[in-house]
């Protein structure tokens, strides 16, 4: 069904129904270009009224449709908004005109009663330091679209400050609680507390930082990332401070969050405690990264009265709470290489899975954000906040609809979910990418209005970015092998040439395609997509750009090698470093992907060193560190007699309470420190950068049944990092 509703008028009576008239003609015009007028005289066409009508949900709305009005009902702005919205979602624009994909009429409250998106000023973000408070209410009437009802800002006034800065901290957080304010919205505060400063400092900070702030409904304290505060001491600063603001804020809710400073780790259980004892101080407690146990942990520990609020992370692909594929943790180190921490990232459904995880354990949400790269997520999660049973294709269609009026929104939806599955597996293996730069492409040309939406541009570097990691990968794995075989037959210089190739002239031409793109985005919407530009903080924050000719093989490790070693036997043993007998095993995170070891125990992380990789100095293998307390992998073959287990870790040093233990089949062969065995120095000085280290242990023949080998790895205290491990036949007599 598609329906023309144009041209109509609009109606409202009552101060707040006029209100939302006007936000709503705004938003017609931004799409058609023309107004529509309001409470015109002598109108018998079609129209839509805003009108209370009675209804008294607090934050829903109810449509009513007939053939020439839609009626829009609310008891309070943020409903009407909510209304308005869900008719502009429903809507396509052609040659100016509106129509209606469906009908509009409905009923809905929505699920949760917290739906917030952090917005904060800092240098740290990758855009909204560049944004002025038009900017900034332009995106908050965005995010109202899709359920908003909270907005949080960043206490800190003190932050370092860029070129790109348009008012200071402090009056960034009065400005948007203002806008917060006009929009009907609760506005909330990120406010890290830290032991360098006094209880009395802490308040007189709050009451310079909060002396006008025109809406202020929450503060978030966090425990850690940022905070060095003990749990004692952390509960007793967010007391006073909830005290202090209660003289001007009366109605202020205090929010801590369960954030573990990292250098206590009796952390949890402590806030725990403090929790146990039902300070009054406290309306609800926030669960965000660096937690110190887990939500389900945290839900059956704190007493009931105090709901949790969820704080996702929904900006980050790697070195994060849910890095890309969080259930497999297996995205390809080519692409973590090269797009890195911050890059454009539409994931809606991996978000449908994470949101459906936590939903039954939470209030509601206010996402981390670090700046648009997340656009699409932040939207398509608070659609899901707002309603629960909101299908996916519907959500990712309504944006489309919204925010590419008048251009091809099925073709854009798709287009994003084939982005996310363009992340699937070896780039080198899915040509789903190619299709997906083509499509983006084909609505490039044939709509160039495209390029000044910002949104568009950035799906499109985007992209760019998956298409060009796809071909280099495949051209440089094309060279390592036809190097290889050169080595085999004995030219080891004429391997060092092929390997030395220079890039295609159409790759060259997509890289700097990058950088136009970049600019444009830069000039539309402020994202810093790297540091010499556009002013970014550092390449892991959204500075896609400076990250995007990382190595995606092991070309220039191998190169590295030409210099020092020149012999056939030297050279080939670098083309073969992870190749193993039938009967030996080699494992690597990087290479071989999470899934082949099955489940493990507990929340596990994975740091990630494949965008810190300066000239290629380490192999590809090791780019994926496992850290967590315990590790286990299953391998079989193993029919060679006695093994030597040789473990590549990144160690960290020790505070001499770590205690490791290392079995197979159940049978220890190693108990003692971390990192603790037999170094094998040669190995290290052939295959390891400067970081690293390889430990052996000796397996015996009668420890290994039948071929077959559990290892088990296991360290209570800090836990430890592995990157890569082999079963090789051993050569101890």
């Amino acid at each position: 069904m598609k329906c023309k509703f144009f041209p109509f008028a609009v109606f409202a009576d009552g101060e707040i129904e006029r209100k939302a008239a006007g936000l709503f003609a705004e938003e017609i015009e931004l799409r058609t270009g023309k107004r529509p007028e309001i409470n015109p005289e002598g109108c018998s066409g079609k129209r839509i009224t805003f009108a209370s009508d009675g209804y008294s949900e607090d934050e829903g709305f109810r449509i009513i449709q007939s053939e020439d009005e839609i009626r829009i009902s609310a008891s309070r702005l943020r409903g009407f908004i909510y209304g308005y919205s869900h008719i502009l979602k429903k809507s396509v624009i052609e040659k100016g005109e509106l129509y209606l994909t469906c009908s509009v009429a409905c009923s809905k409250t929505p699920s949760f009663g917290i739906r917030g998106h952090q917005l904060s000023y800092r240098h740290m973000n990758n855009t909204y330091d560049a944004w002025d408070l038009s900017t900034y209410e332009r995106y908050i009437r965005d995010l109202m679209f899709f359920g908003t009802n909270m907005i949080e800002g960043d206490s800190g006034i003190d932050h370092e400050r860029n070129p790109l800065m348009k008012m200071s901290g402090k009056e960034a957080i009065e400005g948007v609680s203002a806008i917060c304010k006009k929009l009907d919205l609760d506005f909330s505060v990120f406010h890290p507390l830290s032991k360098s400063d006094t209880d009395e400092e802490a308040l007189d900070y709050v009451r310079d930082v909060y002396s006008d702030i025109p809406e202020f409904s929450v503060i978030f304290p966090p425990g850690g990332d940022p905070g060095d505060l003990t749990a004692g001491a952390f509960a007793e600063r967010c007391k006073k401070i909830k005290k202090e603001l209660v003289k001007k804020y009366p109605d202020i809710e205090l929010w801590p969050s369960a954030q573990a400073p990292h250098q206590y780790p009796d952390w949890g259980e402590e806030f725990l405690n403090e929790l146990r004892a039902k300070p009054a101080e406290f309306d609800g407690v926030i669960f965000g990264p660096n937690h110190p146990m887990t939500l389900d942990e945290l839900r059956r520990g704190a007493p009931l009265g105090y709901p949790i609020r969820f704080y996702p992370d929904i900006t980050h692909n790697v070195r994060c709470e849910t890095p890309v594929h969080f259930k497999r943790n297996d995205w390809h180190y080519a692409f973590a290489a090269t797009l890195s921490r911050e890059s454009v990232n539409p994931r809606p459904r991996e978000y449908r899975l994470f949101h459906k995880l936590m939903r039954s354990y939470v209030c509601g949400t206010v996402t981390y954000s670090e700046g648009v790269n997340d656009d699409l997520n932040k939207m398509i999660w608070g659609d899901m906040d707002f309603d629960f049973s909101v299908q996916l294709r519907e959500s990712v269609a309504d944006y489309a609809r919204v925010f590419f009026p008048g251009s091809d929104c099925e073709k854009i939806a798709d287009l994003i979910f084939c982005l996310e599955l363009g992340w699937e597996g070896d780039p080198a293996e899915n040509p789903l990418i190619d299709l997906t730069f083509r499509g983006f492409g084909e609505l490039k040309d044939s709509d160039p209005p495209l390029m000044g939406n910002w949104r568009f541009v950035l799906l499109l570097f985007r992209a760019a970015c998956d298409e060009y990691v796809r071909k280099r990968r495949i051209f440089e794995l094309d060279l390592i092998s036809e190097a290889s075989s050169s080595v085999a037959s004995g030219d080891v210089d004429g391997a060092e040439r092929i390997l030395r190739t220079d890039l295609p002239e159409e790759l060259r031409l997509l890289r700097a395609s990058l950088f136009d793109y970049a600019e444009t985005a830069f000039r539309l919407i402020g994202i810093q997509l790297d540091v010499e530009h556009f002013y970014g903080m550092n390449p892991e924050r959204g500075c896609t750009l400076d990250t995007i000719d990382e190595p995606v093989t092991d070309r220039l490790w191998l190169l590295e090698k030409f210099a020092d070693e020149r012999s056939r036997s030297s050279i080939e043993k670098y083309f073969r470093r992870n190749s193993v007998e039938n009967d030996e095993y080699y494992f690597s995170f990087a290479e071989d992907g999470f899934g082949v070891c099955g489940e493990q125990d507990g929340e596990y992380y994975f740091d990630f060193y494949g965008d810190r990789n300066p000239d290629g100095k380490i192999p590809t293998c090791i780019s994926r560190l496992y850290d967590h307390f315990n590790f286990k992998i299953s391998a079989a073959g193993l029919t060679g007699g006695d093994y030597t287990l040789k473990i590549t870790y990144r160690p960290r040093r020790t505070q001499g309470k770590e205690h490791l233990t290392i079995s197979v089949n159940h049978r220890i062969i190693y108990e003692g420190e971390p990192y603790g065995g037999r170094r094998d120095a040669e190995y290290e000085r052939d295959f390891l950068p400067d970081g690293f280290i390889c430990v052996d242990y000796d397996i015996k023949a009668e420890y290994i049944e039948n071929g077959c080998v559990l290892l088990e790895m296991n360290e209570p205290v800090r836990g430890f990092m592995i990157s890569e491990l082999r079963f090789v036949k051993s050569e101890r007599g």
